[in-house]
């Protein structure tokens, strides 16, 4: 019987197993992509002691601190977790199965799709969800992105390095997020921006070759380009926890209390699942989220003892 199992090995989960560690808990840490989300950003530049650090970098810098305490992951994922009395049973896709007094779920978010005609039909094939991975195919081509927030502006400016022209599609009158790089991106030649604009289509043959826009821009709906990146945030993964009738807000985010306790009894949650932060998702809050779990879990353990 575990103490502890955490769930996901993002940023959350890496730090909350670190903390685990500290406290010397009985624990698992389970995770099938070490660093989650984290590993996407090309170039971060607000998380304490890096000017700059690009997200791949900063996951190998989390993985050399887990290296260094003894720290190794289950290279797994849950797939079903039944509750029982006093404790959990919970079974990995590699056929694993352990028992745990306490959960701490740090699964973030999954990609966000537009859920438009043609999107499916060209994934991989013009359509991406990471400029990080895959801008490396669109040297010298014309690419959209879509999105008004930091993940937008981030992958709008490393294809910007590498492609002819990136037209940045933006819902909203606005865009979110760093300032300056919102700024970088005015000032550069080969950047335009599009506002109160949608894609309603995709469409090419063996690749994506044009977009159709919801309404026109320079006098046309349609919209020349060799690739899509899609960058309108996440999604939280909570179907795996929906038989624990965890409190979820109109979102789908899970809710928690100041000690990232859960609306379950011995069950927490840490990072970009929650909706702690009104919905400010950044690296360094997901850290302390997963500290201040594991520090409270700690906390009750104690108390049972």
């Amino acid at each position: 019987m575990y103490d502890l199992i955490i769930l996901g090995t993002g940023p959350a989960g890496m730090t909350s197993s670190i903390y685990a560690q500290r406290y010397n808990l009985n624990y698992l840490l389970v995770g099938d992509v070490l660093g989650g989300m984290m590993i996407y950003p090309e170039n971060i530049t607000n998380f304490p002691s890096y000017t700059s650090i690009s997200g791949i970098d900063l996951t190998n810098n989390f993985k050399q601190h887990l290296n260094s305490l003894g720290i190794k992951p289950i290279e797994s994922e849950a797939v079903r977790i039944l509750q029982k009395e006093k404790y959990f049973e919970v079974f990995l896709k590699n056929e694993q199965q352990y028992e745990t007094r306490n959960l701490l779920i740090a699964l973030g978010t999954s990609k966000r799709k537009l859920n438009i005609k043609g999107e499916d039909k060209f994934m991989g094939k013009g359509v991406h969800y990471c400029a990080t991975c895959d801008a490396v195919f669109y040297v010298n081509k014309i690419v959209g992105v879509v999105g008004g927030s930091d993940s937008a502006t981030s992958a709008a400016e490393l294809l910007a390095e590498k492609s002819k022209h990136v037209y940045l599609i933006v819902r909203s009158n606005e865009i979110k997020g760093s300032q300056e790089r919102i700024s970088n991106l005015r000032n550069r030649n080969n950047v335009t921006i599009i506002l109160e604009n949608e894609i309603s289509e995709i469409i090419g043959d063996k690749f994506v070759n044009k977009i159709i826009l919801k309404n026109e821009f320079n006098g046309t709906k349609e919209l020349a380009i060799d690739g899509i990146f899609v960058e309108i945030g996440g999604v939280p993964n909570i179907s795996l926890f929906r038989n624990l009738n965890i409190g979820l807000d109109d979102k789908e985010y899970i809710i928690v209390d100041k000690n990232q306790k859960t609306t379950v009894d011995c069950v927490y949650a840490a990072g970009d699942i929650t909706n702690n932060h009104l919905g400010f998702k950044q690296i360094v809050t997901a850290c302390a989220e997963g500290a201040i779990a594991v520090y409270n879990i700690y906390q009750n353990l104690k108390l049972k003892v």
